[in-house]
C-alpha cells in the first residue's frame, strides 16, 4: 500500500514537471480553446489539471436509511491529474482520463442501554476517471467547463473506531475484511472555471456500486457512497 502511494506520488511530481514544460511557451495559460495561441502561434492541443478536493459524501440505500444519526462525512480528494484532448477544428469539445486518491467515509451514532455508540468509517483506494467535456472560452485567459463520465474505484484499505461506554476498539476487530465492496462506481458532473492558471470545479458523483454487495452481508441490505466535491488547483495547457 505504501508503496503504491510512493509510486503515485512520484508520478504525480513529474506529471507537474512535465505540464509546466508543456506551458512555459507564452503566457496563455488555462484550457485555452482558441485555435492557435497569438504568442507562439501554437494550436493548444490538450490540458492537463491537478489538484485537491473536500468531498461531502453522500448516504443511500436501505442500510443508511434504516439507520438513525448516520451522515457522511467531509473527507478529501488528492487529484493526481486530469487530462483531456480538445477534438475538432476551432472547437471546444474534449475527451480525458483522470487517477484520484480519494477518501471517503461516514459516522453513525446510535443508542444502546440509554448509552451512545459511536461508529466511525473511513476508507482509501484509487480513482480512475474517463469523461467527454466542452470548454468555453471567454477570454484568453478565461473559461468555463462542463463535463460528465464514469469513474472506477479500488478501495485498497479502510479503517475506523466504535466508541461505546466508554471504550473504543478499533474497527477491523469488530467486521471482516471482506465486510465492504472495494470496488465501487460512479457517474460523475462536473463544472467549473479556468483563470489563468487556476481552475476552481464542483463535482457530484452519483453512486452505482452497492458496498455491502458481499456473502457475509444480507441481501436486502444496501449502501452507496456518493459525493459533492469542490475541486481547485492548477491547469496547464499542452501545445
Amino acid at each position: 500500500m505504501k508503496k503504491s502511494i510512493l509510486t503515485l506520488i512520484v508520478l504525480f511530481i513529474g506529471s507537474l514537471s512535465a505540464s509546466a514544460q508543456w506551458s512555459s511557451a507564452g503566457n496563455e495559460t488555462g484550457n485555452n480553446t482558441i485555435s492557435y495561441n497569438n504568442n507562439n502561434n501554437k494550436r493548444v492541443a490538450a490540458f492537463v489539471r491537478i489538484g485537491g478536493a473536500v468531498s461531502f459524501n453522500t448516504l443511500a440505500g436501505s442500510y443508511f436509511e434504516n439507520q438513525t444519526n448516520v451522515s457522511g462525512k467531509t473527507t478529501g480528494i488528492i487529484s493526481l491529474f486530469q487530462m483531456g484532448g480538445y477534438f475538432g477544428k476551432n472547437k471546444g469539445f474534449y475527451a480525458g482520463v483522470g487517477a484520484e486518491l480519494p477518501f471517503k467515509g461516514w459516522t453513525e451514532e446510535a443508542e444502546i442501554n440509554g448509552k451512545t455508540m459511536t461508529t466511525s468509517y473511513n476508507s482509501i483506494g484509487y480513482r480512475i476517471q474517463s469523461f467527454i467535456g466542452y470548454d468555453y472560452q471567454f477570454t484568453p485567459k478565461m473559461s468555463l467547463y462542463a463535463q460528465t463520465g464514469f469513474n472506477f474505484d479500488l478501495d485498497l484499505s479502510y479503517w475506523g473506531t466504535i466508541e461505546y461506554n466508554g471504550e473504543k476498539k478499533d474497527l477491523k476487530d469488530t467486521l471482516p475484511d471482506d465486510y465492504f465492496n472495494i470496488f465501487n462506481s460512479s457517474w460523475t458532473i462536473q463544472t467549473g472555471i479556468v483563470l489563468h492558471m487556476f481552475h476552481l470545479g464542483l463535482n457530484y458523483s452519483l453512486p452505482y456500486t452497492d458496498i455491502f454487495n458481499h456473502k457475509t452481508v444480507a441481501d436486502d441490505v444496501t449502501g452507496r457512497l456518493g459525493a459533492l466535491s469542490i475541486y481547485v488547483g492548477l491547469s496547464f495547457d499542452i501545445k
